[in-house]
Parts: C-alpha cells; sequence; structure tokens
C-alpha cells in the first residue's frame, strides 16, 4: 500500500486556476479604461484657456446656466425655447458643487469648458464601452478611443461649451445600455432614460431614434423579452420627452398668442425658418465652406469614418452605426441649416467605424491565411484599407501633430480676456453697454448691472429689453466681435448698426476674425 499524501489533486488545483486569469483580465481592462480616460482629460485641457477663441453659444449657455440658481429662471433673458434646458441645468448642478464661477469670475466660459473635460473623460470612457459591447477586442476598442480622443476636428469641438458635448455622452450611454450583455429589461428602460436626456439637452439627436430603436430590436433577438423591451423603452422615452412640451403648456407657452413666447414657434424657427446652408453638391455653399473646413482641421475621421462606415452596413452587429452615421450624413444633403457643432456627434461612431474594420479586417485575413475560404468582408476591408491609408499615413504624419501642437499653444482667446479687463477700467458702471454674450457674465462680475449690461442679440429681437431701452440712443457703448458686424445685418439689428454708424472706436483687441472692437456711441449729430 502506498503511503498517504497531502498533496492537493491537480484536478482541484485546475479548477480553481481560471478565476484569478479572469480577475486579472478585469483588472487590466479597468486599467485600460482608466488610462484612455485619463489621456482623453489631458489632451482636452491642455491650452483649453487659450484655444479655441469664446464664441456666443458658449456665453449664452453660461449665462443661461448661471441664471438657474441666481435668478431662478431657465435663462437670464426671456426664455424662448431655443433649445430644451437639460443641458445647461446640468452645468448649473456642476457649477453649484464646484463653485467654478466663482473660481474663473473673470473668464466664465472657462468654468463651462471646465465641465467640458468631464464630459470628454466621461465620454471616452463610454465609447470603449460601446466599442466591447459592439464585440470589439479591446486594443481595437482602445484604437477606436485613441482615434476619437487626438483627433483635431475632435479636440477643436470637444473643448467648446456645446450643448452636442454633453448630448453626446447620453447617447452613447443609451447605446450602450442598450447592448447590454445580460438583456434585461432593466438595461432598456435605463437606455430610454440616456436617451430621453440627451435629446433634451439637444434635440437634434432625435435622428439617432431609428439606429438606437435597431440596434436594440436586433440585440434582443432570440430573449423572450423582446416585444416587451421594446415597447417599454419606446413608451418610457416618449413619456419623459414629452414632459418638456407638458412644461411649456402648464406655462401657457406651447401654442402662440399675444405677449408670450412658445414652444410652437421656435420648432417652426428650427426647422423652417433659419436660412437653409445649402446643398453640398454646391462648391459654394455654406454646407460645403463648413464641410471644407472640418476637413482643414481633420481628414482621417470624416473621410477614412465614412469611407469604413460604408463597409459596415455587410456587418449585422455593426449595422446600428452604420445607420446613424448615415441619417447623420443625409441631413448634410438636404439643404437646410446645418450648424458648425454639428459634426461632433458624428465624430466617436465615424472613429468606431473605422477601428471595426480594422479590426474585422485583420481577424479575417488571419482566418484566411489558415486556408479557410476567402470571406466577403476581408476583401471589402482591404479594399477600403488601400483607399484610406494614404489619407492615414498623411494625417497622422503630419496634420495632427502641427494641428495639435497648435491646438495646446495658441492662445487666440487673448482678445476677449483683454477687452473685458480694458472695458472694466474704462468705461463706467452706469453707461449702457451692449456686447456680446461670451463677455456678458464675466461683466456682470466686473460691476456692470442687467440694466446696464445688455446682450446684443436682445437689443432688436426681445421687445421687453426693447421696452426697457426706448430707443438706440439710449446705447452709451459697443463691444462687438468681428463675427457679429460682419456677420449681422441693419435688417436684423437696427438699433445696434444705427449705433454702430455713429461709433467711435475707442479700443481693438486681436485681429482679423478674432478681433473685438469697442466703441463710445457719439450721439451729437443724431
Amino acid at each position: 500500500m502506498s503511503a498517504p499524501t497531502t498533496e492537493r489533486p491537480l484536478a482541484t488545483v485546475t479548477e480553481i486556476a481560471p478565476a484569478p486569469t479572469r480577475f486579472t483580465a478585469r483588472r487590466k481592462t479597468q486599467l485600460l479604461v482608466a488610462v484612455l480616460t485619463l489621456c482623453s482629460g489631458v489632451v482636452t485641457a491642455i491650452g483649453i484657456t487659450g484655444y479655441p477663441i469664446r464664441f456666443g453659444d458658449e456665453g449664452v449657455y453660461i449665462a443661461q446656466a448661471w441664471a438657474i440658481p441666481n435668478l431662478h429662471a431657465l435663462a437670464h433673458y426671456t426664455y424662448w425655447y431655443d433649445h430644451p434646458p437639460m443641458g445647461w441645468v446640468q452645468m448649473s448642478i456642476w457649477f453649484e458643487l464646484t463653485r467654478s464661477l466663482q473660481r474663473w469670475s473673470d473668464n466664465t466660459v472657462m468654468a463651462g469648458r471646465e465641465f467640458m473635460v468631464v464630459v470628454r473623460m466621461a465620454t471616452a470612457a463610454l465609447l470603449f464601452v460601446l466599442a466591447r459591447r459592439l464585440g470589439m477586442r479591446n486594443g481595437w476598442a482602445a484604437l477606436a478611443v485613441m482615434l476619437f480622443v487626438f483627433s483635431p476636428l475632435a479636440v477643436h469641438y470637444g473643448r467648446m461649451v456645446l450643448l452636442d458635448n454633453i448630448a453626446l455622452a447620453w447617447l452613447l450611454a443609451s447605446f450602450a445600455l442598450a447592448l447590454s450583455p445580460r438583456r434585461r429589461w432593466g438595461a432598456a428602460v435605463g437606455a430610454a432614460v440616456c436617451f430621453t436626456v440627451a435629446v433634451t439637452t439637444k434635440e437634434t439627436l432625435a435622428i439617432a431614434a431609428p439606429a438606437l430603436a435597431y440596434a436594440l430590436w436586433r440585440h434582443y433577438r432570440g430573449a423572450g423579452n423582446r416585444e416587451y423591451v421594446v415597447v417599454s423603452f419606446a413608451v418610457v422615452f416618449v413619456m419623459s420627452v414629452s414632459l418638456y412640451p407638458l412644461f411649456a403648456a402648464i406655462k401657457n407657452e406651447l401654442l402662440p398668442g399675444p405677449g408670450h413666447v412658445s414652444l410652437w414657434e421656435a420648432i417652426e424657427w428650427q426647422l423652417s425658418a433659419r436660412a437653409g446652408s445649402g446643398s453640398i453638391l454646391d462648391a459654394g455653399s455654406d454646407v460645403r465652406m463648413l464641410i471644407d473646413t472640418w476637413l482643414a482641421l481633420d481628414l482621417l475621421l470624416p473621410v477614412g469614418g465614412v469611407i469604413a462606415t460604408a463597409t459596415l452596413i455587410f456587418v449585422p452587429r455593426w449595422r446600428p452605426v452604420a445607420v446613424l452615421v448615415a441619417f447623420q450624413l443625409a441631413m448634410l444633403v438636404r439643404g437646410g441649416y446645418v450648424p458648425a457643432m454639428y459634426v461632433v456627434t458624428l465624430l466617436p461612431f465615424l472613429a468606431l467605424a473605422l477601428a471595426a474594420v480594422a479590426d474585422l479586417g485583420h481577424s479575417r485575413l488571419a482566418a484566411w491565411s489558415r486556408t479557410e475560404p476567402v470571406p466577403r468582408f476581408a476583401v471589402l476591408a482591404l479594399v477600403a484599407a488601400l483607399i484610406a491609408y494614404p489619407i492615414a499615413a498623411t494625417t497622422l504624419a503630419h496634420t495632427w501633430p502641427d494641428t495639435l501642437h497648435r491646438q495646446f499653444t495658441l492662445d487666440e482667446d487673448r482678445p476677449e480676456r483683454e477687452a473685458v479687463a480694458w472695458i472694466a477700467a474704462n468705461i463706467p458702471r452706469d453707461a449702457l453697454l451692449v456686447t456680446e454674450s461670451e463677455l456678458w457674465l464675466d461683466l456682470l462680475n466686473a460691476g456692470f448691472d442687467a440694466r446696464h449690461n445688455v446682450w446684443v442679440y436682445k437689443v432688436d429681437s426681445d421687445p421687453g429689453v426693447a421696452t426697457e431701452i426706448g430707443n438706440w440712443t439710449a446705447i452709451d457703448y459697443l463691444a462687438l466681435s468681428a463675427a457679429t458686424i460682419s456677420a449681422q445685418s441693419p435688417a436684423t439689428m437696427p438699433w445696434v448698426f444705427t449705433a454702430l454708424d455713429y461709433g467711435r472706436v475707442l479700443a481693438t483687441f486681436g485681429e482679423g476674425a478674432n478681433t473685438v472692437t469697442v466703441l463710445k456711441v457719439d450721439k451729437t449729430d443724431s
């Protein structure tokens, strides 16, 4: 008889071995996500105080976020439903929790840009999660995030205080929840809630609804609760979004009427009253010039991403991304108004498409090398790679490094800061000053109260402001950007441009498109 042994049987050792392996893999993934998220924050933050120069929309959203706790209103002027308020509600919460408006009292746009850093970090993490839930391996998912993080086009708009940036994070969260691997009812409801927040942050993201619904329907195929889940998603989304028109109805501002703004008029303005940007086929159209500015910052994501997306239509699990991009691109050719920030919600999905084609092409070509039949997608991926490779090589070697260096080092915003400092030192507080929205809150903090500090856009568009001012002759000083002076006209701003005609330049800051001009209105000859 053999002697007894105290050694653990091999089978027992084999049974417990996989646990630390799974644990280690999870920790590695978490570390990778943390690194990518941190990288996104660093890239966004470097040089953010100087580039890009602040612009009107940023000042509007900052002031509206300030108004919530300080004026107990949704805007510092009459809220007229131009956008749903959820975006600046979120900013207001951030401002109150971090006291950032107090820390940046002389440059309040930076308080909002600080929030954009946090939003962009969340976007990077959610993009990785979405890539993994679409079946992408860790390395390629990280590539998708890095393409998005380092794209100069994404950096340019990602730093700006835009509702699109905030809404994008919620859109990615809704897709990630819709593709939850456990396929539970609660995940679908969570996706509906996140999508509601996205749409009530920036209404244009409603265009993603078909792609999200398709992703949900396909992902729950074979699950016993698919119909219940999809109906629950639709009901929760519709009921949640309906709170916005209900809010307008309670205030008697749903439909047009005398003496008040209305949600219906704002929708009409958004859909039809705004001048269209022209056709993408017209070389001189506004939309073509806008696309040219996008491509000047980055060729890889817009061009390579579109090529990659076209190939993904042949891969069922990637079709939701292809559908989303297709719907967004279709809006560029319809002839309607296209804002400069429209590209924001396209960029992460174009980065996903590029990395997905690389991942799928690599894996299927590897399978082909093992004497398996040539997959159709491998051929498509190879063709796409041959087309996109010269663009990618040139962009990554030259365009991206040069552009990112400028974005990290330029101080385009200096004229705005200098204008605020000069006005604070040289203009009396009891004078009526008409200024840009991006300067409004800075000047309020400098001692110019709301009666003597008027946002230029409201002089001729807000009846309440016009009544309080009385006439253009009440205007004492103007502090206007080159964009306002060149893009507007006497037809849209009659009082402002009449005051400009009598204006005498006191100081000019910056040059070209970044110029801020301060004028004193000489009314002796009026």
